[in-house]
């Protein structure tokens, strides 16, 4: 019987040595860099927002280039959170910005002041579209609140707020108009 393996489970003193596995010839190595360092998301986002602020040019290569930056750490929250304050001051700060900022914010403050200018001219079609969009969200806002199709749905505002009629809903309540569309509006 052959013990050399077995007293390689213990260290006797010394730290393990990790074992790196190579790939077979079957196997193509993954081509994920395992021993890039993590870097913060504020300096990811910085590098986004730098890199918005410096192009001079769109397309493809300033895809590819956001894409690596995030793609590196992956999206979270906290990317996004900065992100997004790197690109509020990117808007207020014009004078410091690339071709291709300059010309999406001056496309969208071009889009928004027309959308303005048409909603003061045509307050009832504005009016009209608002309550649609709103059509079409209520039942996703009824389902969010809890309003299932079988009754309130546990642990939600919905069966909080029915708790509060300690069993006994009066017909013709706000709570049973919403428990109504909850169960018929799809």
């Amino acid at each position: 019987m052959d013990c050399s393996r077995f007293f390689e489970c213990f260290p006797l003193g010394q730290p393990p040595q990790p074992q790196r596995q190579q790939p077979t010839a079957a196997e193509k190595p993954s081509g994920v860099i395992a021993d890039q360092p993590v870097r913060s998301a504020q300096e990811a986002a910085g590098e986004f927002v730098d890199i918005l602020r410096t192009a001079e040019k769109g397309g493809k290569d300033l895809e590819r280039r956001l894409r690596n930056v995030v793609t590196a750490n992956s999206w979270t929250e906290e990317i996004a959170k900065h992100i997004l304050r790197g690109v509020e001051a990117l808007v207020r700060h014009r004078d410091t910005i690339g071709q291709v900022v300059r010309g999406a914010t001056d496309a969208a403050a071009d889009a928004a002041e027309r959308f303005f200018d048409f909603a003061a001219d045509h307050p009832v079609f504005v009016t009209l579209v608002a309550i649609g969009v709103l059509v079409a969200v209520a039942p996703w806002v009824l389902e969010a609140l809890g309003f299932g199709e079988l009754g309130p749905v546990a642990n939600t505002f919905a069966s909080f707020w029915q708790a509060r009629y300690a069993g006994f809903v009066p017909k013709g309540s706000l709570f049973s108009f919403f428990q109504r569309l909850g169960m018929v509006w799809k």
